[in-house]
């Protein structure tokens, strides 16, 4: 599952670092961070530094002032490795999301998370002592997710000098293949969520540009019922409708 960081950085490397959320002055949720209790739904990452920034807009008079929110903790890269390889000498960016832990979420949604039924975590199995010890870590590293909605672009300087270990190579279209569900089409619908689509109106329906054997596309539905809105993928076997020359 996992191998020693390389010299390069790439996609699935895991490190210890800054990653941050910009946010308004006031009026904000609380969350992710910033609560007392543990929350179910939000996954915590942990005790957070806040720096207020003022920043001029335009046509504003005086500058506004905006919270940075920042946390130290591991995340992994999720930037493609041959946009990193090829990238202009002056880019610092790297896309990384943050790594969030069982032993620190413990009101989070594992079991769910560890069979892949959630589109935003991607599930990190944990280490031994021992087989953290093969890694260079000091420690053994807890059942963990990476919480793919909290990605975040910083430094690949930072990322790089905090490397840890990494995603083995095999593990990287698993990888692939979360951020392609979760950015787009949510993964394949069951039968228990087809069933629950009953006496719901279908208000959308728009093709994807993922193909499945046939080859057809999928299609995703988003609907509306009295139980708030929804959105299922499946597979439509219909015709492509003709244009007109």
């Amino acid at each position: 599952m996992y191998e020693p960081h390389g010299k390069k950085l790439r996609q699935g490397d895991i490190a210890i670092c800054e990653f941050h959320q910009l946010r308004a002055r006031s009026g904000e949720p609380k969350g992710p961070g910033g609560t007392a209790a543990p929350n179910a739904q939000l996954p915590d990452f942990g005790p957070s530094q806040t720096f207020e920034i003022p920043v001029e807009l335009p046509g504003q008079g005086q500058p506004v002032i905006r919270h940075l929110r920042l946390w130290i903790g591991p995340l992994m890269v999720i930037h493609q490795s041959c946009e990193l390889e090829y990238a202009d000498s002056d880019d610092s960016r790297v896309l990384v999301a943050p790594v969030v832990s069982s032993t620190r979420w413990t009101t989070g949604p594992w079991e769910l998370i560890r069979r892949g039924a959630l589109p935003g975590y991607f599930y990190l199995p944990g280490l031994s002592e021992g087989e953290g010890a093969e890694l260079g870590l000091d420690a053994g590293w807890p059942d963990s997710a990476v919480v793919l909605a909290s990605s975040t672009l910083v430094s690949r300087g930072l990322v790089k000098n905090g490397r840890m270990f990494r995603l083995a190579a095999d593990e990287l279209p698993a990888l692939q293949s979360s951020l392609v569900v979760f950015s787009s089409v949510r993964g394949w619908a069951d039968a228990d969520a087809v069933v629950a689509l009953k006496g719901k109106s279908i208000v959308d329906v728009q093709e994807t540009v993922e193909l499945v054997p046939g080859p057809s596309r999928l299609t995703k539905v988003f609907l509306a019922g009295d139980d708030g809105s929804d959105e299922v993928t499946v597979v439509c076997g219909v015709r492509p409708t003709r244009r007109a020359a």
